[in-house]
């Protein structure tokens, strides 16, 4: 398995040559590509095991529908950990290009957040509170890479909801001089971990054999995302001893959309 995600991740990235040399140097991390084909066989072994219990007589409906409910979520892990790795495989060998175009943030934010509780829902997490912050105005027309966009704020929220197991999540969006910023707080308890691999220069050495590899790629990639779109991390504690990471990324306004986006004096709050 590590042979495989060695030599898919080459060809994922035969670009130019300094490209191919950022490539060269995160494929000879080897703490990353352990984990993940370590992560690949559980979800793999839980598939397997799965599929042979939801056919054995044994048990009745209910449990066979939780068989499948498990099957589903290892499905959904491995495609979400192919989906971190090559893409951060792009971003590390420059094939990956920014794709620019005009979005209403507002109707993004919604739409993210909805997406967050339905996810929230599937994990089971009834002790954590969802809520949701911004000051946006009813339309908010930007131009940025909504992608990558929503790429980022989905992976710090699973982030967050891998680490809180009860108490709040805080999602945030707010608009000032062409910088749109995000942010997720927590009352978790993973601020040194999350911090390492948001902030280092080389976040794959910061992955150790002991740590979740899916939850350390959502990071790595939210990060060199962040990065590629010129964007600006922080990372700090808070006053319930969680996590809380801002990401400020620059977003021009849509010319002719001026009365349209003006700023919100009040804040909007949903729980």
């Amino acid at each position: 398995m590590f042979e495989i995600l060695r030599n898919a991740y080459r060809e994922t990235g035969m670009t130019a040559a300094n490209g191919q040399e950022k490539l060269d140097k995160m494929i000879n991390k080897p703490n990353i590509l352990a984990g993940v084909s370590h992560e690949v066989r559980t979800q793999m072994n839980s598939i397997v095991a799965f599929s042979y219990l939801i056919n054995n007589e044994r048990f009745n409906d209910s449990e066979r529908r939780e068989f499948s409910e498990q099957i589903i979520t290892s499905c959904e892990q491995l495609i979400g950990l192919f989906e971190n790795f090559f893409d951060t495989a792009a971003l590390e060998s420059g094939s990956a290009r920014e794709n620019l175009r005009e979005t209403d943030i507002t109707t993004l934010f919604e739409s993210l957040t909805s997406d967050f509780r339905v996810f929230m829902r599937k994990k089971g997490r009834d002790n954590v509170i969802l809520i949701q912050e911004d000051n946006l105005p009813e339309r908010l027309m930007l131009k940025l890479d909504t992608a990558r966009t929503k790429r980022i704020v989905s992976n710090l929220f699973r982030n967050a909801l891998d680490n809180t197991f009860s108490g709040f999540i805080r999602v945030g969006c707010t608009f000032s001089d062409e910088t749109i910023t995000f942010y997720v707080k927590d009352s978790g308890q993973d601020y040194p971990r999350s911090s390492a691999l948001l902030l280092s220069d080389n976040p794959e050495i910061q992955h150790s054999d002991s740590q979740d590899t899916y939850s350390a790629m959502n990071l790595i990639l939210a990060r060199n995302l962040i990065l590629a779109m010129e964007g600006k991390i922080r990372v700090e504690t808070n006053d319930a001893g969680g996590t809380s990471v801002f990401v400020s990324l620059p977003a021009r306004e849509s010319p002719g959309l001026k009365l349209l986006t003006g700023n919100s004096s009040e804040n909007k709050i949903a729980i």
